[in-house]
């Protein structure tokens, strides 16, 4: 139990959860809330019951979030406060995506990155593809990319069935096995949790990206007895055209 940052990936979370309210012993005016996660039989009832009681002075009603209307009318700058949550499994994937918005100084800006470049997009998938929890990335994109929902459901199918994840030895064997020279990662290449993407490279094929392009935490391009230095454990999609 602990309390994190409000943002748009522990909404949606507490939202799978089951849990539709934000209450706080806040007050409206206060800038830093202190959220409670709670679940109503029916949200309209609840917040009209508390119309119901009403209060004199405005400014003194404790504050109040409903999650399903903060996750599609309030932009991820705006969701301020902590919230108490009994989880603490997301928490690695915050700690990401603080530490990318360090780079991606518009982390949060929907209208600033493309839907293939969204740093946020491409940590969310990589968390849902190695925990299970596809209803997180799913929930996001139908939020944020609706138009891509139905391919990135089939893709995330996809790909869980065929995911694999090696060892050193295994992963030098398979690479071996399959002619692999290069791969391309999702997050970073430096990452153990990164997600390696297979390139079968022919003989004329020049390669026109940096391998080691210090500026950008994704897609990094990485030659095999490079990558073979620098882990142990490989996260891999094997899908091969």
């Amino acid at each position: 139990m602990k309390f994190v940052p409000l943002s748009q990936l522990i909404l949606l979370d507490l939202k799978r959860s089951g849990y539709n309210i934000l209450t706080s012993k806040n007050t409206v005016e206060d800038e830093n809330p202190t959220w409670y996660p709670l679940t109503v039989a029916d949200v309209n009832d609840y917040l009209l019951s508390l119309d119901c009681k009403g209060s004199i002075f405005p400014m003194q009603e404790s504050a109040l979030l409903v999650i399903e209307d903060a996750l599609n009318h309030i932009d991820e700058v705006q969701l301020q406060g902590e919230v108490f949550i009994e989880m603490n499994h997301l928490q690695e994937l915050q700690d990401k995506i603080n530490f990318y918005g360090k780079r991606y100084t518009c982390i949060s800006d929907r209208e600033y990155y493309d839907f293939a470049f969204d740093p946020k997009r491409v940590l969310v998938r990589n968390y849902a593809l190695r925990t299970g929890n596809h209803l997180l990335y799913l929930a996001y994109i139908s939020l944020n990319y609706n138009n891509h929902l139905l391919h990135e459901i089939q893709d995330l199918e996809d790909l869980t069935l065929s995911l694999i994840c090696l060892d050193q030895d295994q992963a030098r064997d398979w690479f071996k096995t399959y002619e692999i020279t290069l791969v391309q990662s999702d997050i970073s290449i430096y990452d153990k949790d990164a997600i390696l993407t297979v390139f079968l490279l022919k003989k004329d094929l020049q390669i026109t990206i940096p391998l080691e392009d210090k500026d950008e935490l994704i897609y990094n391009l990485m030659h095999i007895e490079d990558l073979l230095q620098i882990r142990d454990l490989f996260w891999i999609d094997p899908r091969i055209d």
